[in-house]
């Protein structure tokens, strides 16, 4: 990399939102320990902050398409990180996009991966929600607490379609 394309880098990274940074580090660790290549192939993953300021193309996609390797069924995930559970609850989307990945639900299943705790790339709590039981655009603990998975074992496919 050459010593200006090095400073582009800096500089992109530097006025990147924390948000998006946070969102993306919960994504790149969602890939890396839940959906893993071993069960899972990447078919699609959404655009990160700074490409779509430079090649932006409108998606409200859910963040990832996967195919299961053992099933071949493809599905959804849209992963949310949160640092905490406010009054037993936390926002996770909007209305919009929960009609929007209803629609997608159509299409493939759509599974929500939220990830509560102080680091992004370590969350505490890890939980897999069909969307199919996501009738609202906010989550309380009580009620996803049967979703919890175990933060840093990869999920299989015989795990996944047990939801």
């Amino acid at each position: 990399m050459g010593f200006l394309s090095w400073i582009g880098k800096g500089l992109k990274t530097f006025f990147t939102p924390e948000s998006f940074k946070t969102g993306e580090k919960f994504e790149n660790y969602v890939r890396k320990k839940i959906f893993t290549d071993r069960y899972f192939e990447l078919i699609q993953r959404t655009y990160g902050y700074n490409e779509k300021k430079n090649k932006y193309v409108p998606s409200s996609n859910p963040d990832f398409k996967l195919r299961d390797r053992r099933t071949s069924k493809t599905f959804y995930a849209e992963v949310k990180y949160r640092k905490y559970f406010y009054k037993g609850k936390v926002t996770w989307c909007t209305e919009e996009q929960l009609n929007h990945y209803r629609q997608c639900n159509r299409e493939a299943p759509v599974f929500i991966i939220l990830g509560i705790g102080t680091v992004p790339h370590r969350p505490e709590f890890v939980f897999l929600v069909p969307l199919k039981v996501a009738n609202f655009t906010q989550f309380y603990f009580s009620e996803i607490r049967k979703y919890r998975i175990h933060p840093r074992h990869s999920l299989t496919s015989k795990r996944l379609w047990r939801r």
